[in-house]
């Protein structure tokens, strides 16, 4: 979910016909101004009963819009409006608040002076551990069966649906932001409750206060319950009694509730290659964000991470299909468990589907170029592995894919996501993207249209509008109309009714308090803790400088990340953008610099201040461009330790058009290396980044790298861990980490004749032991197995097939997807195992070194020839992470298996192709090793 919206809401009193029509001639002006009026997220007016019906004190409290002062009106001609509009608009405009400065973030602004919420444990103190388990966690869960979203809705579900008149059913699939609902103190307005779901019906809200004006920096899980109880009770008194559902983008951790223990970024999860973490980390915040009466959540991201500009980077599990599908499915287990049982659980969303993280040119939002072929290879597999973990729900993109945007497309979301995938949970769309279907992607002439276009061809359930009333409005005209069924709009309605009935929303709507008990503790801590100290990834160990001496040393650390929670928490914690400043974490977490002290003494560790995140001298130091007094510092010191990075930022607030670190960043490595060069100082370089920064020359000038991703709030003390060898390093890349701007987009699994030179590999990392490869063997060379390509449909293998279900051939303004095009087939293999559907490999691997280490075992794929579509390098097709004490060796397996070979051709059918195979361990490292099979 996104929410880039403005937080002010305008006001609308009542004024005259005239006002209005110079209103409107303004906003005639200010379609020619299209960005201005974008950036201003006004709803206007389209009918002046919603602006009548109700009292005053109601139109001063609704936020449907501002006008401009009645002494503005002079300026303008009313006999030729539009002359005179410009100087009207700016006017309008200041009025309402808009900024057009670049760094601009309407979702932050407020004139609310928000303050700490000090009530985050509800009494008991942040450190103790959970009093006791409770009840009502359900353990009867099978992992190989997950539950998923109920496949045909309950007939009181369905009953209760077809009951409803059109304005509840538009209501049901209308989703409102928090902020449309407080005050200008930033509380709850009951006024505005009763507006939105008594006037309008509205089934769900969504996001924190505090991104909207609310009184606190963070609400706690208790105060952020009686907000959603609050709402719940005038939902369960209006109409039919049908209990609203609130939603929430907890991505890593529950991040937007008080007290909440943060887990590090996805990037960094991903780089653990622990599917346990991610199910620990998926549980500890479903734990966290039901507590505060919150039973859904937007998460996780399933998006690939294809190209390095992405501002989103670090929101996804890196750049491997393989390693997203498995993470994914471990944190959705997590999140969801027996979430139809369970009240410690929340509904999952998947999102976002599909082909974001493709951008073109790496900015946020811009369209993606996807060819089909490697859209299903590549970009699918994540997702149709949430769905097969029974995730509840998911969100479609804000982009276009190929030119078609993919809110409106019966492709994407109809023929791919519902018949292929076989997703049959609730579907939502992303922040305000169904009017970006005619504001910004221009398929639809209004808004009005834009609502036609989506429910007719797609299966959008419901619609983020998420500030104004034009989604509800619109669909009910629509049906009087006859230009929609309303049979379409049952069938969403019946999907949403089932998913709340499914959460226990229908048996018990309000908040549970018990659970405000067990929000933060030491075992979550201790958690996040574990997560980040398994991420932080040594990439570059020069003469084995790591570990540091612990004793009698002088450790000198600076850097825009060296002292700062916020930059390792990034984007999405506390606020949509990030803190900017760390008493908001209110003591919870400790910084890089704070954890060294712990790990090294108080004695042993200096901070000093160099650089900002701009890469500009910190003011009030005495540092110029040439850091002469900050260098001044590092006289006598054994090791510098410089802590460069990022800001946080959140979606396209965090575009650029350069991945190189800042210039002052890099310049002070530059200063630093040329001051002690000829000393036995050491230089170790510290990266707390979303996205992998260009380094230019830098690398050969330190003597150690270490990457950090964005490891949470409680990541300081975890990378001062691996730097002393209290924790040997286990993280490994999850992406590619590019040379220079040529490789911004370049993957591991490219083909075969793209160059890949990058400055670290996929996978790179290290420990501070050796792991020794040997004897990697296959218990056959030879796979009997079946294509799946319709010429060779009359193979006899023996095989059993069985063609999936589609539809007849139709243009759906994508690949024609019909059952003759597509080939899709299932494979029912019979009760003859002899026929070797698969083959077993086997590699040991022993712990050469003094001290335990835990190693990630890489198994990828390649097919050595291939007739139609050139096959990758390499393909990662499984992992494992395993545990080693000193000396110790073990046997890691892995099965080779048909769904292991499979890749779509030009054609969008589903093919394995026979020929010779190469399965390799840990490719791209310098214990890699290789072994052929052959497929027949």
């Amino acid at each position: 979910m996104a929410a880039n919206s403005t937080t002010t809401r305008p006001v609308i009193g009542r004024r005259n016909s005239k006002l209005l029509s110079i209103s409107l001639a303004l906003l005639f002006t200010a379609s020619l101004l299209t960005r201005i009026a974008a950036n201003a997220e006004v709803t206007w007016p389209t009918d002046k009963d919603t602006i009548n019906n109700n009292n005053d004190n109601q139109n001063e409290v609704n936020n449907i819009f501002v006008f401009a002062s009645d002494s503005d009106l002079d300026t303008v001609d009313m006999k030729n409006p539009i002359s005179s509009g410009v100087k009207g608009l700016k006017r309008v405009i200041a009025s309402l608040g808009v900024n057009d400065d670049t760094n601009y973030n309407p979702q932050q602004t407020t004139s609310t002076e928000q303050v700490l919420d000090h009530d985050a444990y509800g009494g008991r103190m942040p450190d103790a551990t959970y009093p006791t388990r409770p009840a009502h966690v359900y353990d009867d869960y099978d992992e190989e069966h997950p539950p998923g979203p109920t496949e045909k809705v309950d007939e009181d579900m369905q009953k209760l649906a077809e009951s409803m008149t059109l304005r509840e059913l538009a209501g049901q699939m209308t989703q409102i932001q928090i902020g449309m609902l407080l005050d200008e103190r930033g509380d709850l307005d009951m006024k505005k409750v009763q507006y939105w779901v008594g006037e309008w019906g509205v089934g769900s809200f969504l996001d924190t206060p505090t991104n909207h004006g609310g009184r606190y920096i963070s609400y706690s899980a208790k105060k952020f319950s009686k907000i959603v109880d609050a709402i719940q009770e005038v939902s369960l008194s209006t109409g039919k009694g049908v209990p609203m559902i609130y939603g929430l983008d907890s991505v890593h951790g529950a991040n937007y509730v008080d007290g909440a223990v943060l887990f590090p970024q996805q990037i960094g999860l991903a780089a653990t290659f622990n599917t346990m973490l991610a199910y620990e980390a998926g549980r500890i915040t479903a734990k966290d964000t039901r507590a505060a009466g919150i039973p859904w959540v937007f998460a996780p991201i399933l998006d690939i991470a294809v190209h390095k500009l992405w501002p989103r980077v670090y929101e996804t599990f890196g750049e491997d299909p393989h390693v997203a599908a498995k993470m994914g499915s471990a944190v959705i287990k997590g999140l969801q468990g027996n979430y139809k049982k369970d009240r410690t659980r929340v509904a999952a969303c998947m999102k976002h589907f599909i082909g974001y993280s493709a951008s073109h040119n790496g900015q946020d939002k811009s369209s993606a170029w996807i060819p089909d072929n490697y859209l299903m290879d590549y970009f699918v597999p994540s997702f149709q592995a949430a769905v097969d973990a029974g995730v509840a729900t998911a969100m479609e993109t804000y982009i276009d894919v190929n030119g078609q945007s993919v809110v409106s497309s019966h492709f994407y979301l109809t023929e791919l996501l519902r018949h292929r995938l076989g997703f049959k949970g609730m579907l939502v769309t992303d922040w305000q993207e169904l009017d970006r279907l005619h504001t910004e992607h221009r398929n639809a002439p209004s808004i009005k249209d834009a609502a036609l276009q989506c429910l007719k061809q797609t299966t959008v359930d419901m619609v983020m509008v998420p500030e104004s009333e034009s989604f509800p409005k619109n669909v009910a005209e629509l049906v009087k109309e006859g230009k929609l069924g309303r049979e379409r709009m049952v069938e969403s309605v019946a999907r949403i009714l089932q998913m709340k009935k499914d959460l226990g929303m229908f048996e018990k709507p309000m908040s549970d308090k018990e659970l405000l008990a067990y929000v933060g503790s030491k075992q979550d801590v201790e958690a996040a803790k574990m997560a980040a100290r398994e991420s932080v990834t040594v990439l570059k160990n020069e003469k084995n400088v790591l570990p540091l001496e612990k004793e009698n040393v002088k450790i000198v650390v600076t850097g825009s990340a060296a002292n700062s929670i916020g930059a390792l928490s990034g984007g999405w914690s506390i606020k949509w953008q990030g803190a900017s400043d760390d008493s908001w974490y209110d003591g919870r977490g400790e910084t890089i610099f704070q954890g060294l002290q712990k790990e090294f003494g108080t004695d042993d560790v200096s901070y000093e201040p160099s650089v900002n995140f701009d890469g500009k001298p910190v003011e009030g130091t005495g540092n110029n461009e040439d850091f002469r007094s900050f260098l001044k510092s590092i006289k006598g010191a054994d090791t510098v330790i410089l802590c460069l990075g990022e800001a946080p930022y959140a979606e396209i607030v965090g575009n650029i058009n350069d991945l190189d670190l800042p210039l002052g960043q890099l310049d002070l490595i530059r200063k630093v290396n040329a001051h002690v060069r000829g000393t036995d100082t050491k230089v170790i370089l510290v990266l707390v980044e979303g996205r992998p920064r260009g380094l230019k020359d830098t690398v050969g000038l330190v003597d150690a790298v270490v990457m950090a991703y964005l490891p949470g709030p409680w990541g300081g003390h975890p990378i001062a861990q691996v730097l002393s060898g209290a924790v040997n390093p286990s993280g490994r890349l999850p992406m590619t980490y590019p040379s220079g701007a040529g490789d911004m987009t370049t993957n591991y699994y490219r083909s075969g004749v793209d160059p890949y030179s990058p400055l670290f590999t996929f996978s790179a990392g290290s420990s501070y032991v050796k792991v020794e490869y040997r004897g990697l063997k296959l218990n056959r060379d030879v796979l009997y197995t079946k294509t799946y390509s319709d010429s060779d449909g009359d193979d006899e293998s023996g095989d059993e097939e069985e063609e999936e279900e589609g539809g007849d051939d139709e243009d759906y303004g994508g690949p024609n997807f019909s059952k003759q095009a597509r080939g899709y087939r299932k494979n029912k293999i019979g009760a003859n195992t002899e026929r070797l559907h698969s083959i077993l490999a086997k590699v040991i691997i022993t712990n050469k070194g003094d001290r335990s280490v835990k190693e990630t075992v890489f198994w990828y794929i390649t097919q050595d020839y291939r007739s139609d579509v050139m096959p990758e390098a390499f393909l990662l097709k499984g992992f494992e992470k395993v545990e080693l004490g000193p000396g110790e060796s073990k046997e890691v397996q892995f099965e080779v298996t048909r769904a292991a070979l499979v890749y779509h051709d030009r054609n969008l059918r589903k093919k394995v192709e026979k020929g010779k195979f190469t399965l390799t361990v840990n490719a791209m490292r310098p214990e890699a090793q290789s072994v052929k099979f052959d497929v027949v």
